[in-house]
């Protein structure tokens, strides 16, 4: 299940790249989809790991859990609404631990690395870095403008044009960082000798970049959710649902979350105007993850921690 969902994406950017002008007019399709295979998985992993953390023995712990999580939630909805440009800042920092975090985890279960912490750490940072800078190093106009109209879309604004030259120069700034510390990573395994795990973050990389490079910015980041992250994140689900779960156990276990989530969509969708938009529809979506990946990732965090071998 590993390699699947990069061999994926290469399928989908190889047919994205002979169709660039397809892309260009259909970049929101991927989102719209991710509303339901990014959206299950997601709020099935919520649902299910709060579930088990209710269910423990340590209450004080059960209520500290649920307490942070809503309080996160409470937290980053007041910033998206009262404070947009804040909202979007914070959304793409935590994306970026989010996305690098998850890969790191994987990286690290199937090349036998979980003791190698600082290393594990170093590649969560620059694949984070990477995968939430690449848009904008490529494509720049286009990412900005995105920005403007998930800010213009909340009734407020993104940065000032005069300083787009030096948030550009920044997000290279850190794409560069983010490049070095990954080709420091794979001289770190190819010195122990662990030239699989080396040869594979390299094709990681390389194929990241290329899609980002190739391919309309969100239409290559509404790939990566569907083709990759969302995958492995099904892959993990497993463990939260009955040995004996038929086909809709994902849409068991993520019910409780996912309707009442297509449905906060569907009214900031409406009162935004933009029901009748699929690219507005598309920003909707980000907007909505900007509200929900905070707490999501805290918690995906603490579980994967307390599973985690001392």
């Amino acid at each position: 299940m590993y390699f699947f969902p990069p061999l994926l994406l290469f399928l989908l950017a190889g047919s994205g790249v002979f169709a660039s002008e397809w892309v260009d007019t259909w970049w929101f399709l991927p989102f719209l989809i991710s509303a339901v295979l990014v959206g299950l998985p997601h709020g099935a992993a919520d649902w299910g790991v709060l579930c088990r953390l209710v269910a423990r023995k340590d209450r004080a712990r059960s209520i500290r859990g649920v307490g942070i999580y809503s309080a996160l939630l409470l937290t980053s909805t007041f910033l998206v609404f009262v404070t947009p440009p804040l909202g979007l800042a914070l959304f793409l920092v935590v994306s970026a631990w989010h996305f690098g975090g998850a890969d790191a985890h994987d990286f690290g279960d199937q090349f036998q690395l979980k003791t190698r912490r600082g290393l594990l750490w170093l590649t969560a940072l620059s694949r984070g870095m990477l995968i939430v800078t690449s848009p904008f190093v490529f494509r720049f106009a286009d990412m900005f403008g995105a920005c403007e109209a998930w800010c213009a879309m909340l009734s407020s604004s993104w940065i000032p044009s005069e300083y787009s030259s030096a948030f550009q120069w920044l997000i290279l700034g850190i794409f560069a960082l983010s490049a070095l510390a990954s080709m420091l990573v794979m001289l770190a395994l190819w010195r122990a000798s662990n030239l699989r795990a080396a040869g594979w973050l390299a094709l990681e990389t390389s194929l990241l970049i290329a899609i980002f490079a190739f391919l309309h910015p969100l239409f290559a980041l509404g790939a990566y959710f569907l083709c990759w992250h969302s995958l492995r994140h099904i892959s993990h689900l497993r463990e939260l649902s009955n040995p004996g779960a038929g086909l809709g156990w994902l849409y068991r276990l993520s019910g409780p979350f996912f309707f009442p989530s297509l449905v906060v969509i569907g009214m900031l969708a409406w009162g935004t105007g933009s029901l009748q938009s699929p690219e507005r529809t598309a920003i909707i979506l980000l907007i909505f993850f900007a509200i929900v990946t905070p707490a999501h990732q805290w918690l995906v965090s603490e579980e994967i921690q307390s599973s985690s071998p001392a």
